[in-house]
């Protein structure tokens, strides 16, 4: 997931028309950035929108001249951080770059106002009804009553034909499943859901279906909501329901919003980290071998790196609504900020050699799941659900690895925008 409160992390088209409403006064806001902010110092690609291909090495290379650049980001100049000790200090920093100060504007009319969108006591307090059911004991208590149940059904449906594609029978619908689970929807109803996570995700590309999904998904959700209310049960929206804190329970509104932001923060950024950890897995097939050869000692470890090395939000756009001098950079009022977590994660000053995929490397990134009061809320959800995948794929297929030449699909690239990243398709064989 990287989680429940992490993200949707891209913003609504054309960011820009976020701090205008018209053309007019869009070009004018830019051009007061173009000469308040340094000169870009890269031009030709933007990055809350394009596809780059060779991202690591772009960041890098910006990296390598300072830690911070200015970037074109939604037709204006947006400041990149490069660095783990920049990217882990704004993170931290909510008084700054306040999630409140973007999310509201780009992801507001299709998930509502989210825990992204508060702040101070309204945050804390919802952020303390939400929370329970995604604690670190909670979700290792799901993992054999019901991850691996669903991992196992998954598997069984292409364990015998000795080839399958992992991204799309495995990776995909893993976390979509799972949370219709937590929910207690019917298992049939699991494409309909997957649809509506892509959709609301891809708010940025196209408004109008995403608009749509949040319609869809409120009107399916609803009649639910009030069921668990006249009578709950052991699911995620009866705990929501029954949570109080300080007198206060959530309104249907609160939950509503919620699982607005659960679905596609929790179900598509999950999938990309699965995919992009089987990637790094398969393509490595020595520490494949070690993985599997001891999977007690060595699972945690390939995830922890495969988050490293790969994390599911390359990007994730936040705004610095005043004038300030931060860390040494003069950033205007409404600049464009955005927290490079995977530079932040192959910073040669925190990792050593950090383009090299090495589970052996025994470190824990950081920033893999944000930072600050605004960190992944799903995480240890996420954590539970890879470790199940890995440990029961490696069980039932000890002898998986790529097909011949289908190396180039199993590359990680952009799924997304810049901001999401993870492989097109993972094409395995096996003795069936």
């Amino acid at each position: 997931m990287s989680g429940v409160t992490r993200p949707p992390t891209i913003i609504a088209p054309k960011f820009v028309t976020t701090l205008t409403n018209n053309r007019h006064s869009t070009r004018s806001v830019a051009m007061t950035k173009a000469r308040a902010l340094d000169s870009l110092d890269i031009e030709g690609v933007d990055f809350a929108f394009d596809d780059i291909p060779d991202l690591h090495h772009m960041l890098s290379r910006l990296r390598s001249a300072k830690p911070y650049a200015i970037v074109p980001f939604g037709g204006i100049n947006g400041v990149l951080l490069l660095t783990e000790q920049l990217v882990a200090a704004a993170f931290r920093d909510e008084n700054t770059f306040p999630a409140k100060a973007i999310y509201p504007r780009s992801t507001g009319a299709v998930l509502g106002h989210t825990l992204q969108c508060m702040t101070g006591r309204e945050h804390r307090i919802n952020k303390a009804l939400v929370s329970p059911p995604f604690r670190r004991l909670v979700a290792a208590a799901l993992c054999e009553p019901m991850i691996k149940p669903i991992v196992h059904e998954l598997i069984d449906a292409f364990a015998d034909r000795g080839s399958a594609d992992l991204v799309a029978e495995f990776a995909n619908p893993l976390p979509v499943r799972v949370i219709s689970a937590l929910l207690g929807v019917p298992k049939g109803d699991a494409a309909e859901m997957a649809r509506w996570a892509h959709d609301l995700f891809n708010y940025p590309h196209d408004p109008d279906g995403a608009l749509q999904a949040s319609r869809e998904f409120t009107e399916y959700i609803t009649p639910v909501l009030a069921e668990r209310r006249a009578e709950s049960g052991d699911d995620l929206i009866s705990r929501l329901v029954g949570q109080e804190v300080e007198g206060e329970q959530l309104s249907d509104e609160q939950i509503l919003a919620f699982l607005r932001l659960l679905f596609p923060a929790g179900a598509d950024t999950t999938h990309l980290i699965l995919g992009s950890l089987l990637s790094a897995l398969l393509t490595h097939p020595d520490q494949l071998e070690q993985v599997r050869t001891n999977p007690n000692e060595e699972i945690e470890w390939a995830i922890q790196e495969g988050l490293r090395w790969e994390a599911p939000v390359a990007l994730l756009p936040r705004f610095c609504p005043d004038a300030v001098t931060w860390q040494g950079i003069e950033i205007p009022a409404n600049t464009p900020m955005v927290f490079a977590i995977t530079a932040a994660n192959r910073d040669p000053v925190k990792y050593p050699e950090p383009d090299r995929f090495d589970i052996t490397r025994r470190v824990k990134p950081t920033t893999a799941f944000g930072g600050g009061p605004h960190s992944c809320l799903g995480n240890w959800l996420a954590m539970t659900e890879l470790h199940a995948a890995l440990e029961v794929l490696l069980e039932r297929l000890p002898d998986v690895h790529l097909q011949a030449d289908t190396e180039t699909d199993a590359q990680v690239t952009s799924q997304i925008g810049t901001a999401l990243r993870g492989p097109n398709a993972l094409h395995v064989e096996w003795n069936a």
